[in-house]
């Protein structure tokens, strides 16, 4: 919780103005039932209409100044809480980009998606409620206390003996609401991972008829939910009316030994009626003081949460060195394994090296391990053991932007965001040529549908490219790519989608684009890989084959059995 609170020094004007603004707001209310009093017992019971006016003109003028240094008080809270609440979720936010792909899967992208909104929120209204009522409230609850010992001590002690109940009651109700705060977060990111899956996951939900199923699961986790914040509810509901029975039990109490002490003298109307007022705030405040335990009980759990991800340091750290093409092969992998956390090994012991301008394929059955190589290859994830190397140097020293413009990854999901094709094509790129761009297009196969559409590249793409077909989506990722004119194309399957004759075009127009860019395609089809120069073939995360098509066809037992099942011959390369 303490890194929090490094985000709150910006402000730390606004976190000494507003309570001090709030201080005097509460002295001034204190000093009203006083004033009160005065003027019943010297001006009303007196009779004295000149002294009535004058309490009078002074208490409204005290009220004014107060709803001044309230005003103050809520424009400072405002200004921190949201300037606290914007730099912690630019701050956040900075720290998860930096996350691998294993630290994203460790914590699941719902649960940071309510970290970055659901918790920072709650933290901002801590914020703002610390700078209006933590000072005001108890300074309200001992002030009056102290006021009314003034007025009359042997009264006074009637409120002094409140204050015990009511620290129990406060002391009872954090013990318990605490954890379950912290329960009923974990039941939320559960809901958002189920929401998540439901929404992305929606035609597939319909095409297979499990909308029940979904709807069922859907409920179960919403009565989870319902009955976890039921119970917080329950002794929610609890705080305010034991509080209040506590303080207007004290009321009733002074009432009757206010009213025997007014019977034989030895106490004046206004006296009571001032120490009414008192309880009265005292009970205000105390309500005030319930709120703010449910508030800073959720903050607390919140910024525990918060703090979480900001105490986790990636896995993935990249280096400051620049990277220095050399005479030496585009990439190398030196004994490379890797595994999932804990779980077998995906790759185990690779080693094998590309040169430059050399176009590599990458096949294998469900689970083999070819992901995952790209995925190390791009650094997403570190090699549990070995080294990978970038023109000779390896990837772990350099700036991940040095790496990332030479290195240019189209992954197997598609991904496209709001805007038009043209945004799409040159996004993370500035000042680029319509040559460029119109040539990107060719490339990969996309001007001739991209033309075909009434405002051609400046059509308007559905977010995740919904308005488009899988293949229209794949050429568009590839022109993305290609655009970016990289040493090393990696394409993990980014074609599967196409149909025969526009991958082979894809492939001829790859090739001819530039004999100095490397290439590596993943792909499930034989003749996809067959023009390559080189095969690697991968069998439960071990190489079992490199080499040309021919060679493997001859030599390699699995790439063999590959072929004869796609009817693939000898000769088709």
């Amino acid at each position: 919780m303490k890194e929090l609170l490094k985000y709150l020094k910006p402000y730390r004007k606004q976190c000494i103005i507003g309570p001090f603004c709030k201080l005097m707001e509460a002295i001034l209310e204190l000093l009203l039932p006083t004033l009160m009093a005065y003027m019943i017992n010297d001006g009303i019971m007196a009779q004295d209409q000149q002294l009535v006016y004058r309490y009078s003109f002074i208490m409204i003028f005290m009220v004014m100044i107060g709803f001044g240094f309230s005003i103050t008080c809520q424009y400072q809270a405002a200004k921190a809480s949201q300037g606290f609440g914007t730099d912690l979720r630019n701050a956040l936010f900075s720290h998860i980009t930096a996350f691998s792909y294993q630290d994203l899967d460790y914590f699941g992208t719902p649960t940071l998606v309510n970290r970055l909104s659901n918790d920072v929120n709650q933290l901002q209204v801590a914020v703002a409620m610390l700078i209006r009522l933590v000072v005001r409230s108890p300074f309200i609850c001992i002030g009056a206390i102290i006021m009314a010992m003034f007025l009359d001590m042997r009264l006074a002690w009637i409120l002094i003996a409140s204050v015990p109940f009511i620290i129990l009651i406060l002391y009872v109700f954090i013990r318990f609401t605490t954890p379950m705060y912290q329960q009923y977060q974990k039941l939320l990111d559960k809901f958002s991972s189920i929401l998540d899956d439901n929404f992305a996951g929606i035609r597939v939900i319909r095409t297979f008829v499990s909308k029940k199923r979904e709807q069922k699961r859907f409920q179960e986790n919403v009565d989870e939910l319902q009955v976890q914040m039921m119970k917080v509810a329950r002794l929610s509901a609890l705080l305010n009316p034991s509080t209040a029975i506590v303080v207007n039990g004290a009321v009733v109490i002074l009432m009757y030994q206010g009213i025997l002490k007014i019977q034989i003298g030895d106490l004046q109307p206004g006296t009571i009626v001032a120490f009414i007022n008192y309880a009265s705030s005292i009970l205000l405040a105390l309500i005030a003081i319930s709120n703010l335990i449910v508030i800073f009980t959720k903050a607390f759990a919140s910024g525990k949460r918060v703090s979480e991800v900001l105490r986790y340091s990636p896995g993935l750290v990249c280096g400051n060195a620049s990277l220095q093409e050399k005479d030496e092969p585009i990439v190398c992998f030196d004994h490379v394994s890797f595994s999932y956390g804990k779980g077998d090994a995906a790759l185990s012991d690779l080693s094998f090296s590309i040169r430059k301008g050399e176009s590599i394929g990458i096949i294998g059955g469900t689970g083999a391990g070819k992901t995952t190589l790209i995925s190390l290859l791009c650094h997403f994830y570190v090699p549990t053991e070995g080294r990978i190397l970038l023109y000779g140097q390896d990837i772990t020293t350099l700036r991940s932007s040095d790496l990332l413009s030479h290195v240019v990854l189209v992954p197997q999901v598609n991904e496209l965001f709001s805007g038009t094709i043209e945004e799409n094509i040159c996004f993370g790129l500035s000042n680029v040529s319509k040559a460029d761009i119109e040539q990107a297009l060719s490339i990969s196969q996309a001007k001739e549908f991209v033309d075909e559409l009434p405002k051609g590249m400046h059509t308007k793409i559905e977010r995740g490219g919904a308005n488009l077909s899988g293949g229209q989506k794949q050429r568009l990722c590839i022109a993305r790519a290609i655009l970016r004119k990289p040493d090393l194309l990696i394409l993990d399957d980014a074609s599967s989608a196409l149909d025969f004759k526009s991958d082979a075009a894809l492939r001829k127009a790859l090739k001819a684009m530039d004999t100095q860019m490397s290439r590596i395609m993943i792909s499930q089809r034989v003749s996809t890989l067959a023009s390559c120069d080189r095969i690697i073939v991968l069998d439960n995360g071990e190489m079992a084959g490199f080499a040309p098509h021919k060679v493997l066809y001859d030599t390699c037992e699995i790439y063999h059995s590959i072929c004869e099942s796609q009817h693939v011959e000898r000769g088709i390369a």
